[in-house]
């Protein structure tokens, strides 16, 4: 009838083996194709490294002890540790000694102190002045 005949679905002769070899060659196309994009390269470079320094500069320099010492009246000090002598009697003292300062007083009795001491003079020298005194 009608043009419609005897017909049946008829699948194909499947191979086995063609799928098989698809399915395990796919996977080693894959590992292959990793493997050679991920491989260490067989070529090898040489670099120079070039290094530069820093200029030279000054060592730093120690901090510098602060403080700071007093002189009033005659012969009143405060000193840089906090001390207050009195120099009363006669003499030459120091007043500061250190590697860079050196501060002198020269102490004489007077008429005015009825013969205590009192500062006459101070010298003030040591490097920091370049060989030069004050006095």
């Amino acid at each position: 009838g009608q043009g419609a005949g005897n017909l049946a679905m008829v699948a194909p002769k499947t191979i086995l083996y063609g799928r098989i070899a698809c399915m395990v060659s796919l996977p080693l196309l894959l590992l292959l194709l990793l493997f050679l994009l991920l491989r260490p390269s067989a070529t090898t470079t040489s670099t120079t490294m070039w290094t530069t320094q820093a200029p030279p500069t000054e060592p730093p320099r120690p901090p510098r002890p602060t403080g700071e010492c007093m002189a009033w009246g005659d012969p009143h000090f405060l000193t840089f540790d906090g001390g207050r002598p009195s120099y009363y009697g006669e003499g030459e003292w120091w007043i500061v000694k250190s590697a860079t300062v050196w501060i002198q007083g020269r102490f004489k009795g007077t008429q005015y102190t009825n013969g205590l001491a009192a500062t006459r003079k101070v010298a003030i020298g040591g490097p920091f002045l370049r060989g030069h005194t004050i006095v």
